[in-house]
């Protein structure tokens, strides 16, 4: 009962550290984090204004900016400045990418709490999504904790607190980071506790699968689509080999599990050509929107594009997938003044990706793991798990080349979904068990 109890205080602090760190960049390990994607942000700022005038449902509830006379030159800016100070407008331009869910559950919840508007309503409403962000990260360390121990499961939530992208995006109210996560958090739950016991595994599993993405799509519309969707089916890589499913078995679920996230997307493009008709005029219009703005992301596909993304289309591949391994995983720099340290604080993504290569040979051929077969079929199921979800990053970098190379100040995040949260467990836990065996010896 005391160890219980004990647990559930030390994630309580784990889950108050992390919320605080996404609300105010407590551990300062972003360098960037004050005014991240706002003008992103203000897309939902200014839906909250506009539906505090109109109501929740007026442009049928779509994102977009309110505009004064004259209009600000920083429409971005303006949007806070109009919810801080109750600046007058008087038109409102849509944004038509996404269905803006996120910004009428915000809408909906400062209703709720008596017309909770203003800073205040800002200052809520970063709190909220930094706890729900922190509370997905919390359950991941759960998971981690309960299969691994404690020591791998605090090194994991260091990295989460040093993860510079991972703070960066934590409290914002476009992005809503955590909503990312909640199809591959499910999928875990469910594989660990219920899956063996359902009596109809594959109906649930496609269940499960499609309402989780589904509440994702239409929170955050299909920014980072193809890593949800890769992280979402990585589980069945891990419990597949840990439970020696057989390769029909295996083959079975994630077809399932893959059937339901991908009928979600597909419900949430219709969702959302249905939303463009109101404003757009008709259903057709509203597809033929989502594929210009799909090839827009991608390789243009001969559609009217500005210069700016017909040069993201005409990019080489092999570029922006070098730009985004010598990005930095970690970064603190910014803590230090000598030479030396500041050399030795921040490691690309591509060291990151030879250290768990490195690793993962090691959990493979090292013959020190051999005489403890249970740990090492979990670590070969890890490593199965890191190396498949490397398709995630890569499926956003290939498929949306135009997106990567114009957007080289944001998309590092798609790393975390969940490539390096997956690499940071195998490093932890294989060097700790490494140090245990190498005690245990002297």
């Amino acid at each position: 009962m005391q160890l219980r109890s004990m647990k559930k205080i030390i994630y309580s602090v784990l889950f108050i550290f992390l919320a605080l760190n996404f609300k105010s960049n407590v551990w300062n390990g972003c360098s960037f984090f004050e005014g991240f994607q706002y003008d992103s942000e203000s897309l939902v700022v200014g839906r909250l204004l506009h539906s505090q005038k109109h109501g929740l449902f007026d442009e049928a509830g779509l994102l977009g900016w309110v505009h004064s006379v004259p209009p600000n030159p920083n429409k971005y800016l303006f949007q806070y400045e109009a919810c801080f100070y109750d600046y007058p407008f008087d038109s409102y331009e849509t944004y038509y990418s996404q269905s803006g869910g996120q910004a009428f559950l915000y809408g909906l919840i400062c209703r709720l709490l008596t017309g909770l508007k203003g800073n205040a309503a800002l200052q809520t409403l970063w709190w909220l999504i930094s706890y729900s962000t922190a509370l997905v990260f919390v359950l991941f360390i759960y998971w981690v904790q309960r299969r691994w121990g404690w020591a791998t499961a605090i090194f994991f939530f260091v990295t989460i607190g040093l993860s510079q992208w991972i703070t960066a995006f934590g409290r914002n109210l476009f992005y809503l980071l955590g909503a990312f996560y909640l199809p591959f958090i499910v999928a875990m739950w469910f594989l660990q506790n219920h899956e063996a016991k359902s009596r109809k595994p594959l109906r649930a599993t496609f269940l499960l699968m499609y309402a989780t993405m589904l509440l994702k799509c239409l929170l955050t519309g299909f920014d980072f689509i193809t890593p949800a969707l890769v992280m979402s089916v990585t589980p069945w890589v891990f419990y597949a080999i840990m439970n020696q499913w057989t390769w029909k078995k295996f083959l079975q679920q994630a077809s399932i599990a893959s059937a339901g996230v991908l009928t979600a997307t597909f419900s949430a493009i219709l969702f959302l050509a249905v939303q463009l008709s109101v404003v757009k005029g008709s259903v057709g219009e509203g597809f033929e929107y989502i594929l210009w703005t799909f090839g827009k992301r991608t390789y243009g596909g001969g559609g009217d594009y500005a210069s700016v993304f017909t040069q993201s289309f005409d990019s080489s591949l092999w570029n922006v997938l070098v730009t985004y391994c010598k990005g930095y995983a970690f970064d603190i720099t910014h803590w230090f003044d000598f030479p030396f340290w500041k050399i030795i604080a921040r490691f690309s993504y591509g060291y990151c990706i030879l250290a768990f290569a490195v690793i993962s040979i090691i959990v493979v051929f090292s013959k020190t793991l051999r005489p403890y077969p249970v740990f090492r079929r979990q670590q070969l199921a890890l490593t199965a798990m890191l190396w498949t979800s490397i398709l995630a990053p890569l499926s956003w970098f290939v498929i949306f080349k135009g997106h990567s190379y114009l957007h080289t100040h944001m998309n590092f995040i798609i790393w975390y979904m969940p490539f390096m949260l997956l690499g940071a467990v195998l490093t932890g836990s294989t060097l700790w068990f490494l140090m245990k065996i190498k005690n245990r010896t002297m």
